[in-house]
């Protein structure tokens, strides 16, 4: 028996980050790992790319399937890529 056909299709519902201590970071919506080292981890999440970065990073835990990632080490930040920074708002296009 093939055991994909019995596997519970997970529901993504945004995502969490859970850091602890800045020694340890929870991940939740992860969808990918573009790259990583000890000094950084670029992830693909439900929310786009965000990148973290510190010293000593090492993965702890990594779940494609339930969208979720642990990492070891010392934090320095956690930060979204803004996908959005050539759009200006409503003022930035009146003042052109």
């Amino acid at each position: 028996m093939n055991d994909t056909n019995n596997r519970v299709p997970v529901k993504l519902n945004g995502q969490d980050v859970n850091i602890q201590n800045r020694e340890k970071i929870k991940v939740t919506g992860v969808n990918d790992i573009i790259g990583f080292d000890e000094t950084f981890v670029d992830i693909e999440t439900e929310l786009g790319k965000m990148l973290i970065r510190g010293e000593g990073l090492k993965i702890a835990r990594l779940s494609l399937e339930q969208h979720e990632l642990v990492i070891n080490g010392y934090v320095y930040s956690c930060e979204y890529e803004d996908t959005n920074k050539n759009k200006k708002g409503i003022v930035g296009r009146i003042f052109r």
